[in-house]
């Protein structure tokens, strides 16, 4: 053994323990005590297959502990140890913290001193006896959905209101739009109804248009948003002037969706904003008035039963435009708290269209009820703005 002034205690213990590691399937030696005169431990591998006992007697009493020497073999000693025992660089690899799937690599990497394979044995053999260690460190697991984009997920356009019931409004919209501006007296009588209906078929006219999925009209949808956009470009005022002037938006905008574009329109910005064609007083209104109906039909279990459709429907309409407020143009993109009665308002009509699917009466009006607060907090601070 080599002296603690040689090398550090550390350094020889590495080198027995992975020394001993190769030595097979049989009894384990153990390394002399220090300052023994034992034998030198047994080399399985080396190159001559001569045992260290092979060294005489004579030999032995020859050579101090510290010596380094060679035999009539040409094999090298550091007294009575072995030299193909030690690595070329031992304060390396006793310093060495990797993990033992790398301490192995390293085994294999190092060269003996004098061309033996004792390392090498020892590397070759742990990998073919020893499966890889596993890591100490868990693997990452594979990303679904960060919770911001679950929470974008939730609130995309599609998610808000599926495109069946976005062409479904519309639809519900022009019917009401046909009746209405179809002669002076019916135009009269339902004037004050317009402008929210028309700010609702303007905003998810441009909704059509942003989002991936895809309705008949979806090519034209700009040419919707702007001629809805029109017919609530000024106040409207009583008698056949504003109703013929609205008649003949209208009438455009149903040979657009009878997939029949007039020739000749006017080709609409790309890029408008909701705010300049729907104005945000007539979205509260038919927020408003989405709210009112399901709290008016939807009264009992049985109702929330039987009008399942009619309560999702509304409740999507009444989420989208509750998200369109926020957008930029109306002013409150910024607004925090704002947006967060908005937020609070979307989630609900959320929970609204969960309830009523399955048939969760004590959960529709909880949502309603969230919907209610949100609403009457925001009107008590952003009303008269």
């Amino acid at each position: 053994m080599m002296s603690e002034k040689s090398l550090p205690s550390s350094v020889l213990t590495l080198t027995f323990s992975l020394a001993l590691i190769g030595c097979g399937g049989g009894e384990t030696a153990s390394p002399p005590e220090a300052g023994s005169a034992g034998q030198p431990m047994q080399q399985s591998s080396a190159p001559n297959d001569t045992p260290a006992t092979a060294t005489t007697a004579a030999a032995e009493k020859q050579h101090g502990r510290d010596e380094v020497w060679v035999d009539d073999k040409g094999q090298k000693w550091f007294g009575k140890v072995p030299m193909d025992a030690f690595f070329d660089k031992p304060y390396e690899v006793a310093t060495n913290t990797t993990p033992i799937a790398g301490a192995t690599q390293a085994v294999a990497s190092a060269e003996p001193a004098m061309g033996s394979t004792a390392t090498d044995a020892v590397a070759t053999e742990t990998e073919a006896t020893q499966p890889a260690p596993a890591s100490t460190t868990p693997a990452p697991e594979k990303p679904t959905e960060s919770a911001t984009t679950e929470t974008a997920a939730a609130d995309s356009w599609e998610a808000l209101i599926p495109v069946a019931v976005l062409d479904e409004e519309i639809k519900n919209i022009r019917n009401f739009l046909q009746e209405t501006v179809g002669s002076v007296g019916n135009y009269n009588s339902s004037m004050m109804m317009i402008p929210p209906k028309v700010a609702t078929m303007a905003a998810l006219a441009e909704v059509a248009h942003l989002q991936g999925q895809s309705v008949s009209w979806k090519d034209d949808a700009i040419y919707i948003r702007d001629l809805a956009g029109k017919m609530n470009s000024s106040p409207l005022q009583r008698g056949a002037k504003d109703q013929k002037r609205l008649q003949e938006l209208f009438e455009s905008i149903a040979d657009i969706l009878n997939r029949s574009k007039p020739a000749g329109l006017e080709a609409p910005p790309e890029t408008d904003s909701f705010a300049e064609t729907a104005e945000m007083r007539s979205l509260m209104k038919r927020m408003e008035e989405a709210e009112k109906l399901m709290k008016t039909e939807v009264g009992s279990a049985d109702a929330l039963t039987s009008k399942k459709a009619f309560v999702q429907h509304e409740a999507a309409v009444l989420g989208v435009l509750a998200k369109i407020v926020t957008q930029p143009g109306y002013g409150y993109e910024d607004d925090a708290e704002f947006k967060g009665f908005a937020s609070g308002i979307v989630a609900a009509t959320q929970s609204l269209k969960d309830a009523a699917e399955g048939g969760d009466f004590s959960g529709f009006e909880a949502a309603m009820s969230g919907i209610a607060t949100n609403c009457q907090n925001c009107h008590s601070k952003y009303k008269n703005d």
